[in-house]
């Protein structure tokens, strides 16, 4: 049986990435389609009744909860989401799994396989996932950001990560001395990682405010930073942001 799944993420790029991720199961999962808001979402579940939603937490509008809670007849609920302070909420709302962003194909796998068991009429299912999570909420979060270059996975800790820098849909994550392109984006990566380390300065910076050697005064009233990296990069502030670092 083939499951017919929708997509929902107020996030572009965290769509295509996962609709991309599917593709590799396209023989047990079709995706119907996508939806950017938990509004455009409500109308599309109601018309497709798929088997499985992939829904992101937060969003502008409707949240996934909201969403959740409008719909006519609620399919099973895979959350996706770049952090898991909403864990134990969302088993209150029966989903069968729960992934943190960036997904990994193997925790992706085991989701989809979760979703088989449940429509076989594995009753079960969601008390035993519920005792999973809950075990697992009291552990200390993750420090550390995964990265991929080739055959290659680096483990980088958010404590050596100087800033995020974004260009043509392409986040790039810079320590002292390394560079990596990163699969969240920075909007992603800006729930993700904690508030008082990373304050977005300009619409494609993330900096760590750790990392900041100085901050100069540029033309038009604006700043830039110079960071203490082994590069002394240089980043924009823009004037709506500069109050996220005291300036």
């Amino acid at each position: 049986m083939t499951l017919k799944a929708v997509i929902v993420d107020d996030e572009a790029l965290a769509r295509e990435r996962l609709q991309r991720m599917l593709a590799a199961f396209s023989d047990r999962v079709e995706v119907l389609a996508g939806a950017a808001d938990g509004i455009e979402a409500l109308e599309l579940l109601n018309r497709l009744q798929p088997d499985v939603v992939f829904l992101d937490i937060r969003m502008p509008g409707l949240d996934g909860f909201a969403l959740l809670e409008k719909l006519d007849n609620v399919p099973a609920v895979i959350f996706t989401t770049a952090y898991d302070a909403y864990a134990l909420k969302a088993f209150d709302e029966n989903a069968v799994d729960y992934l943190v962003k960036p997904v990994e194909k193997k925790r992706l796998a085991r989701a989809i396989e979760k979703v088989e068991r449940l429509k076989e009429g594995d009753s079960d299912l969601l008390r035993r996932q519920l005792q999973e999570i809950v075990q697992n909420i009291g552990r200390p979060p993750s420090q550390q950001l995964t990265v991929r270059t080739g055959d290659r996975v680096f483990f980088i800790n958010y404590q050596d990560i100087c800033y995020f820098e974004a260009s043509d849909k392409i986040v790039s994550l810079y320590t002292a001395e390394e560079s990596y392109i990163c699969d969240l984006s920075l909007n992603e990566l800006e729930k993700r990682l904690p508030a008082e380390s990373f304050r977005r300065v300009h619409r494609s910076v993330l900096v760590n405010i750790r990392h900041i050697r100085e901050a100069q005064r540029w033309f038009g009233g604006r700043y830039r930073l110079v960071m203490n990296d082994k590069r002394r990069s240089t980043l924009p502030v823009s004037r709506g942001l500069k109050k996220n670092i005291g300036l």
